[in-house]
Formats: structure tokens, sequence, C-alpha cells
């Protein structure tokens, strides 16, 4: 072969061994990881919303081009500890996620009929979807409500420095 011919099939394999080194790190269930976080002030600090709140019902959106599938959580708000005037106690929220139930590694998803404490960020996103929250800090931002207690467990671990329990109280400096 020649020597330019070599050049590109070796040019070709590094970029397909890139390729699939990013498509392993990648994660369906929280997204891109923009930071990680140290406190529950600086987590609090990066979100819109900090509420808890109860899933009312859930489905499946395919409703941004190559994002893949998104499970949609409508969350009736029960208390805030930091909302605007379109998100007080009794309002809804449409929480998105990447990923489903029905994926290989579906991740934090909510699950119907649970309560959370949520951190939540604005989607970013068009049109009607503008109005959607992804959770900060992917799965971070989810603590998980326990029937009987008053505190909320930390999700899931992913290497933010963050307590393994929390109140409503304590959502905005833990």
């Amino acid at each position: 072969m020649t020597r330019l011919r070599l050049g590109t099939l070796a040019a070709a394999a590094l970029l397909a061994a890139g390729l699939l080194t990013v498509a392993g790190c990648s994660s369906e269930s929280s997204g891109s990881r923009a930071r990680m976080y140290d406190s529950v002030s600086s987590m609090a600090d990066d979100s819109s919303l900090v509420v808890t709140g109860t899933v009312g019902e859930q489905r499946v959106a395919d409703d941004v081009a190559d994002a893949g599938s998104t499970t949609l959580s409508t969350v009736r708000v029960v208390d805030t500890a930091k909302t605007d005037a379109d998100h007080p106690a009794g309002s809804t929220v449409v929480v998105r996620q990447h990923g489903t139930a029905r994926s290989s590694d579906p991740g934090m998803l909510l699950e119907e009929g649970s309560t959370y404490l949520l951190y939540l960020s604005p989607s970013a996103l068009d049109g009607d979807l503008a109005s959607q929250y992804f959770v900060t800090g992917g799965a971070a931002g989810v603590y998980v409500g326990e029937d009987g207690r008053s505190d909320f467990r930390r999700g899931m671990d992913e290497g933010d420095e963050l307590p393994d329990r929390l109140t409503l109280a304590d959502a905005l400096h833990g």
C-alpha cells in the first residue's frame, strides 16, 4: 500500500476509536454533565426551581431531533424552596429526562406516584418545549421521598459532594 493510503486508513481508525470512546461515555439517563457539585447551595444557585412534588403521569416523547427518546414526567408541586410565579404549590411542572424505563440503562428516572425533592433548570428548548425543565446536574438534583419521613434521600451518587439526606428547609443551603 502507498504511504498516503496507509495514512488515510490510520486516520480513519483513530476517528472510529474516538467516536466509540465518546459514545461509550454518554449516559442516557442524565445527559451531559457540565459540572460536578460540591455543595447544595451551588446546585440551588444553578437551578431555577427547587421543589418537592409527586409524579402524576409520564409519557415518552421523541420531540427533539437526534436526541433519542425522552421521558416526560408531570410533577404536581407540593412545596417550594425556590420558585417563580408560574410554579407555586399546587401547580405542575414537566420534567424531561433522557432515556426511558425500557432503555438498557435507564439511570435515575422519576417514577410515577413517587415524591421527590427536585432541583430543576429550564430546558432552553424552542416552542412549547421551552416551558419544560431538566433535572439540574443529571441525577444529582433528585432526592427521593420515603413514606413517613420528612426528609429525602439522595437518588443516585454520581460523584458530587452532596448530603445523603435533605429536608426542604435545607434545600438551598444544606
